[in-house]
């Protein structure tokens, strides 16, 4: 495959969108860091810490904080040069790196207990990071349609060290690409992210508004790191959930089977099969997501 069509199709499986802005929600956040922490629900609820994936502003998680109310003491993450948020310097921590870190510190700050991380796609890599580094402070994880080794979803018999060439490669012809180029191959890859019209639309949306440098070196990252060496190390309960609809690759059998292969370091952990839905569960089947938070929300207290 040319790393054209390479490009095409990672980003359609990792990219963000947004499902509209929910009453109330405005741009005060705080920053810590590289990232951008909006805050919802009530104070007197359960932690809930949103993270969402490349590309993605914190908005996509709109409909989920407004179905679940004052219950929770909702985070809406955005890391930088994402949505409205200006790019920052990063160093070597890069991306992903500076995220977990600074998600880390200010979860250290804040000096809650109990929380809920939900993250999607390389919003789920982060968010098992930060579990793993603060076991005491986090009760459980839902993860969104993502796996800890990205390119191993395409190639199972791919090294680390393959992955990291190959995404290496693919980061630097991002963001040297033309910016309508970039965005050209973005749109080749929209069906992969929603069902609807309606939410590939809103994922070019937020493609145009992110910042290509960031997206470049994100995917790079995502892409090119195997992240499953942390898992045993995540001793919260993690739900998982994966997308299946009509016209898909594989049987939803293989995925749940692919799935289970990338998470079976996890000590305590449940995969849960979202029929009907593409990348963005939350946009496609959000009763059925926000039924899973519920119930998450309920046993893991």
């Amino acid at each position: 495959m040319s790393i054209g069509g390479w490009i095409a199709i990672a980003v359609a499986i990792v990219v963000g969108a947004t499902a509209g802005q929910a009453d109330g929600q405005g741009p005060d956040g705080v920053m810590s860091g590289s990232v951008q922490i909006e805050r919802f629900g009530s104070p007197a609820g359960r932690d809930v810490i949103l993270v969402p994936g490349l590309a993605t502003p914190g908005e996509v998680w709109a409909d989920t904080v407004a179905a679940l109310g004052d219950d929770v003491d909702a985070h809406v993450v955005t890391l930088a040069g994402f949505g409205d948020v200006p790019a920052v310097p990063r160093g070597e921590a890069g991306v992903v790196g500076g995220a977990i870190a600074d998600l880390t510190t200010w979860l250290e700050s804040e000096g809650g207990e109990g929380a809920v991380l939900i993250g999607h796609s390389m919003g789920a890599q982060i968010a098992l990071q930060v579990a793993a580094e603060l076991p005491d402070r986090v009760d459980a994880v839902i993860v969104v349609d993502s796996a800890p080794f990205f390119a191993r979803l395409f190639n199972p018999a791919i090294t680390t060290d393959q992955a990291a060439a190959y995404a290496a490669g693919m980061s630097g012809q991002m963001a040297a690409a033309p910016r309508e180029q970039f965005l050209a191959m973005s749109r080749q890859g929209l069906a992969v992210q929603s069902i609807t019209a309606d939410g590939q639309a809103q994922v070019m949306g937020w493609m145009e508004q992110a910042d290509q440098s960031v997206v470049a070196a994100a995917m790079g990252e995502v892409m090119g790191t195997d992240f499953s060496p942390v898992l045993p190390r995540v001793s919260a309960p993690v739900t998982i959930l994966f997308a299946t609809s009509e016209g898909m690759p594989v049987s939803p059998a293989e995925l749940e089977s692919l799935y289970a292969d990338q998470y079976g370091a996890l000590a305590d952990h449940e995969l849960r099969r979202i029929d009907g839905s593409r990348h963005f569960i939350m946009l496609d089947q959000p009763d059925a997501f926000q039924a899973v938070l519920a119930d998450v929300l309920v046993t893991t207290r």
